[in-house]
């Protein structure tokens, strides 16, 4: 059929089908002013199926075609033509008496299907009208134009029992859908509805243009209007069919006599097709006959171009049934991994009605501009009902190519349901011809543009914010660390949420994620949160520990650390952080310099006091002190430090440690003590502590627990000493006692043995907190032949506290025996784990019959 563009004035002088009477469609046409320019001569008069001539079937009766409707099919065309029968004498009409073929101009005879519905339709009553709709598939190549409609009345007179009574022959040019501008009326279910296009418009997005058409419906009647569940497609000028997807608002909807409803409905069709005289066309599926049958077909005006994308942070308002939700999107990040992106969204639904609504289960796409569509899965919005001006903001991940990462990346928020699937033929298969992938469109409720994807690729120390439900948090990977530990390594990545909002949060439940080179890994990874609780306050921060083991031998390029937000019995990616390169080295402490532990609530600062090497016989001990100082205003449990001992060539040594049991008061310190044995041999005076907080069971480790991992390390240069040997026995300093020994007396009574008594003074500093104490005095005498012997005294079990304190013991061997002087020297040294440290030495002699002064 051949297109004519219709102008505005020329629509207001033609004829359309159910607007005026033939006559007066044949008067217009006629009508022509001869002082009419010949632009206006020029005009084209416009004829449709109003203007054919009516078959008579008796002399007040009659019968019209008032309708036809074309749906291309993959191998045939599918056409439905309305005859409106009007009875105009005194008895009843028998339609049983009349029928209709149809043939082509060619005498091609096909054969007319009356649709399930007019079946029943047997009479028509005196002075009324009844529409009969037909069906008849032909040719693909068959246009209306080349179809002849017979009415034919059974006459048995006949050879052939039927006499012809008339034909309706369209001639070329006939315009048989209805202009864009102007509205159908037609009978839907047998109710009168008035179909008009308010609108028609495009949006290009990737590989596809989104058409959208809002169509007024209007009940005439004098009843309720029901959905009737029609379908809808777009036509375009080459016969292709594309489903148009009605929004939620559109579906199962009701309309009062007089009064209409916009409906809201979408199509995606290749931007490789002309958008140049398009068609809507309305079908009604005929359960009976299993056949989708076109009952109305109307042309839209040309499209409109419109970016009806909304734009970051900037709210999209959807209509529910009951509400709105005001919806947007407030960012969107990207970490890159070997060809790989893994791209979050942050989508932020608000409900800015009047009452509590419950959020439908949207679906949600990522449209790119080379494009791509694809999927996006979440179960954020599963069983979600928002009060009024509540909001809820979830996070949308997906990994795609990183190819797939350009500019003008689009989300598209689709309304939930069954896709709107191409309408089917008699025969059950799909109308086919160029309904490609808009056969699973779904209708979207808000297109999104996203805003440029914040590269998270080395982003070590530097804040993202992120809008959550409870309000603005920002996220800083500040610091990863691989550590050493008994089986291999560890590596810890410490993530920094601070709370921008003016009120007290509660963070989600978390967990925690590695990628090593974009290989997740399998084994227990813990999440270690420094804070009790999962409150935080306005304008604070709290830490969290993402901690795991590595083979010791494994070289790292790329690491990701995820925070994961449980949902349900699944977890949903909260934010992610991309290292690339070497893992970053170790805060380094000088010599003398302390360390601080930062986490919110546990301030802390570590120093250390004293390292030294203790001899022993197959090993030697290294020995550390360090000083735990708890910087807070209120009591503390102070950190369970676990440490590894390094020299300068790599190897390194697990520390035990000897920890802090007690709550330490505000600004009070702890002593805590980290030792290990080392090979005879080993190089100490570089020596360095790698030491950190004890974590056990996603937690901090508590007092008296054992530590399964550690974080927040730090490596601290150790100012190892070599300590002297007194020439007096005063001021023996073994942390936390100090013992002096005033007077010794080492008396012999010419028997196998020797007394000896002590006077001595033993004090205990309180500057620290301590634990376990370790340690032993072990007295040495060792006389002029060379002969040993010892004596080990624990403080405050064999040695009291105070000053003017006696001991006295006795050494016994054969060689006393007769012996009346001599001399002999008295070692005190410092034992831990039986290896010695000499604190001091002195000199005396043996005491004969009694004499008690010392020589």
């Amino acid at each position: 059929m051949k297109k004519i563009q219709i102008t505005a004035t020329a629509l207001g002088l033609t004829l359309l089908v159910g607007s005026v009477p033939p006559a007066m469609a044949a008067t217009g046409s006629t009508q022509t002013s001869k002082a009419s320019t010949s632009k206006a001569a020029s005009t084209p008069v416009i004829h449709t199926i109003n203007n054919l001539p009516s078959v008579k079937l008796t002399s007040k009766s009659y019968i019209r075609l008032t309708d036809i409707n074309t749906l291309s099919q993959d191998d045939s065309n599918l056409i439905t033509y309305t005859l409106t029968v009007t009875n105009g004498d005194t008895k009843s009409l028998n339609l049983l008496d009349y029928w209709t073929k149809v043939k082509t101009v060619s005498g091609t005879v096909y054969n007319p299907t009356l649709i399930t519905a007019d079946k029943e339709k047997k009479t028509v009553a005196p002075g009324s009208s009844v529409t009969l709709t037909y069906s008849v598939k032909v040719a693909k190549h068959i246009k209306p134009t080349s179809l002849i409609f017979d009415i034919v009345k059974w006459d048995f007179s006949q050879a052939n029992y039927e006499r012809k009574l008339g034909q309706f022959k369209i001639p070329e040019g006939y315009l048989l859908s209805t202009p864009a501008a102007y509205s159908k009326t037609l009978r839907i279910n047998e109710a009168p509805v008035k179909l008009k296009v308010n609108n028609a418009t495009s949006f290009l997005s990737g590989s596809y243009n989104y058409v959208g058409v809002d169509l007024n419906v209007q009940n005439i009647g004098y009843r309720l209007f029901e959905d009737p569940k029609l379908k809808f497609v777009i036509k375009t000028a080459s016969g292709s069919n594309y489903p148009l997807t009605a929004d939620a608002s559109s579906t199962g909807y009701s309309i009062q006599p007089q009064d209409s409803q916009t409906l809201k409905l979408m199509a995606s069709i290749p931007k490789s097709v002309s958008l140049k005289n398009l068609e809507l066309q309305v079908i009604q599926d005929d359960e009976t006959a299993k056949t989708s049958l076109p009952i109305a077909t109307m042309q839209l005006a040309a499209v409109k171009n419109e970016t009806i994308a909304v734009q970051p942070n900037a709210e999209k308002t959807i209509d529910l049934t009951n509400g709105k939700l005001a919806a947007s999107v407030t960012g969107a990040w990207v970490n890159q991994s070997y060809g790989k992106s893994d791209l979050s969204i942050q989508f932020l639904l608000r409900n800015s009605g009047v009452q509590t609504v419950s959020v439908p289960k949207y679906g949600f796409e990522l449209h790119t501009s080379n494009g791509y569509t694809l999927p996006i899965t979440t179960s954020a919005l599963d069983n979600v009902t928002l009060a009024p001006q509540e909001s809820r903001s979830i996070k949308l991940n997906i990994t795609v190519d990183s190819s797939v990462i350009t500019d003008g990346l689009q989300l598209f928020v689709n309304a939930p349901g069954a896709a709107q699937q191409t309408p089917s033929d008699s025969t059950g298969t799909g109308t086919g011809a160029g309904t490609s992938s808009a056969a699973s469109f779904n209708y979207p409720v808000g297109i999104f543009q996203l805003p440029e994807a914040v590269q998270l690729q080395n982003t070590l120390g530097t804040e993202q914010f992120m809008q959550t439900n409870n309000g603005l948090v920002g996220l800083t990977l500040s610091s990863i660390q691989r550590l050493p530990w008994s089986d291999g390594d560890l590596v810890s990545a410490k993530i920094t949420i601070a709370n921008h909002a003016n009120k007290t949060i509660t963070l989600p439940d978390l967990t925690g994620q590695f990628k090593v080179d974009s290989a997740q890994l399998a084994n227990d990874v813990k999440l270690v949160s420094t804070s009790a609780s999962g409150l935080l306050g306005a304008d604070q921060s709290t830490n969290v520990y993402v901690v795991s083991k590595l083979p010791a031998s494994l070289d790292v390029s790329q690491l990701q650390v995820a925070l994961m937000e449980k949902i349900g019995e699944s977890s949903s990616e909260w934010f992610r952080f991309t290292h690339l390169g070497e893992m970053p080295s170790l805060p380094e402490v000088d010599k003398g310099k302390s360390y601080k532990l930062d986490n919110q609530g546990r301030q802390e600062e570590i120093k250390e006091v004293r390292s030294v090497v203790y001899t022993g016989d197959s090993n030697d001990i290294m020995y550390t002190e360090l000083e735990v100082k708890n910087l807070e205003k209120y009591q503390l449990d102070l950190s369970q430090l676990v440490g590894y001992f390094e020299t300068s060539s790599g190897q390194s040594y697990q520390a035990q440690a000897v920890q802090v049991d007690t709550p330490a008061p505000s600004l009070q310190s702890g002593l805590v003590v980290l030792w290990t044995k080392l090979p005879k041999g080993i190089y100490t005076q570089d020596m360095k502590l790698v030491v950190g907080e004890g974590i056990a069971d996603n937690k901090l480790t508590p007092l008296k627990g054992e530590s399964t991992g550690y974080i927040n390390a730090a490596e601290m240069a150790l100012n190892v000493q070599t300590p002297g040997t007194n020439s007096t026995l005063s001021g023996m300093v073994i942390n936390p006692y100090a013992l002096s020994i005033t007077d010794v007396a080492a008396t012999l009574t010419g028997s196998s043995s020797v007394q000896v008594g002590l006077t001595y003074s033993l004090t205990r500093s309180n500057a620290y907190i301590m634990g376990e104490f370790g340690h032993k005095y072990v007295l040495e005498m060792k006389d002029s032949l060379g002969r040993i012997f010892t004596k080990e005294l624990t403080p405050e079990t064999d040695l009291k506290t105070g000053s003017g304190n006696t001991l006295s013991f006795s050494n016994s061997d054969s060689v006393y025996e007769g012996l009346k002087g001599g001399n002999f020297t008295l070692t005190v040294y410092d034992e831990f784990q039986g290896a010695r440290i000499p604190l001091a030495s002195q000199g005396f002699y043996y005491i004969y019959n009694g004499d008690t002064s010392a020589r």
